[in-house]
C-alpha cells in the first residue's frame, strides 16, 4: 500500500514535467483538429501517469494511489498552508 501511495505522489508531482511531452504527442496526433484546453492536458497527463502507476502496482489499492496523487499535485500548497505562507508555493 505504501508503494502505491508513493507512486501516486510521484505521478502527481511529475505532471508539470510530463505535460509538455503529452502536449507534443497530442499535437502530432490530433490537437490540430481537436481544441484542447491547457487544464485538460494537465488532467490527461495526470490520468496517464496514474494509469502507469496502477499498472506498476498491479491495480492494488486505488485509494492509496489517488491520495498519493492528491498529495503529489497539491503537496507544495499543503506544506505552505501548514507553514502559514499561503497557498501560492
Amino acid at each position: 500500500m505504501i508503494i502505491t501511495f508513493l507512486l501516486g505522489a510521484l505521478a502527481g508531482f511529475a505532471v508539470p514535467f510530463a505535460e509538455p511531452h503529452v502536449k507534443r504527442a497530442l499535437e502530432q496526433v490530433a490537437l490540430k483538429e481537436i481544441e484542447v484546453d491547457t487544464t485538460e492536458i494537465d488532467l490527461l497527463t495526470l490520468v496517464l501517469l496514474l494509469l502507469v502507476a496502477a499498472l506498476l502496482t498491479g491495480g492494488g489499492n486505488s485509494l492509496a494511489l489517488l491520495v498519493g496523487a492528491l498529495v503529489g499535485v497539491f503537496g507544495k500548497r499543503i506544506v505552505a498552508a501548514i507553514q502559514g505562507k499561503g497557498g501560492d508555493a
